[in-house]
């Protein structure tokens, strides 16, 4: 295969970072790895990979995946998304300054892969819906919001997980845990993507 030194130690360390942290990296990191300031360059390489069939890519962040000889995904069908943590005020919720880290999510688990990023869940509220304090929560921003869906809304710079609800067109958020009071937003709120599913770590 005609790759020269710095393609082959580019897709050596797509490799390596997919192997020892479970996703690959970010073009700036590509560029700093590989001694280079233009991120054009990286693009160049990559298109070249995906022509010669060595990884497949989409247009989420970090969508690289490497290719086995017979053009199937390495460790199956994943795309990477980000794990958000504290929402800096004013900024959206996946500027960078609020990703903590990334975590790969095979491919089935969501449709529309678009913006689609992860929350910790912090506290009880929603014991008696399965979501437990510590739990990972899968949110697609592109998703239909309808009465009752399960949703992570923005409350002056904070995020928190709540049920929809609306009646006579009254919206609110409610809690699933009688311990907890429901949410009846008087200043400006959001709603920043439904959930779709959750992640339990098991120590």
């Amino acid at each position: 295969m005609n790759l020269s030194s710095k393609q082959k130690k580019l897709l050596e360390f797509i490799r390596s970072n997919l192997e020892e942290k479970g996703f690959p990296p970010t073009f700036s990191e590509m560029a700093e790895t590989l001694g280079v300031r233009s991120k054009n360059a990286i693009a160049k390489m990559l298109h070249k990979f995906e022509n010669l069939g060595l990884i497949d890519r989409d247009s989420t962040a970090r969508g690289i995946r490497l290719l086995n000889p017979e053009g199937e995904m390495v460790g199956g069908a994943m795309f990477a998304a980000p794990i958000v943590g504290a929402v800096a005020a004013g900024s959206p919720i996946l500027a960078e300054e609020n990703i903590e880290t990334w975590v790969n999510l095979p491919t089935t688990l969501v449709r529309n892969r678009k913006d689609v990023f992860v929350l910790k869940v912090r506290g009880e509220s929603m014991h008696d819906a399965g979501i437990l304090d510590g739990d990972l929560v899968i949110v697609s921003p592109s998703a239909a919001i309808r009465n009752r869906d399960i949703v992570v809304a923005l409350l002056q710079d904070e995020a928190t997980v709540k049920r929809y609800i609306e009646i006579s067109g009254r919206k609110y958020l409610k809690a699933e845990n009688a311990k907890y009071k429901n949410i009846y937003p008087k200043q400006e709120w959001r709603i920043s993507g439904k959930v779709v599913g959750v992640i339990r770590q098991i120590e």
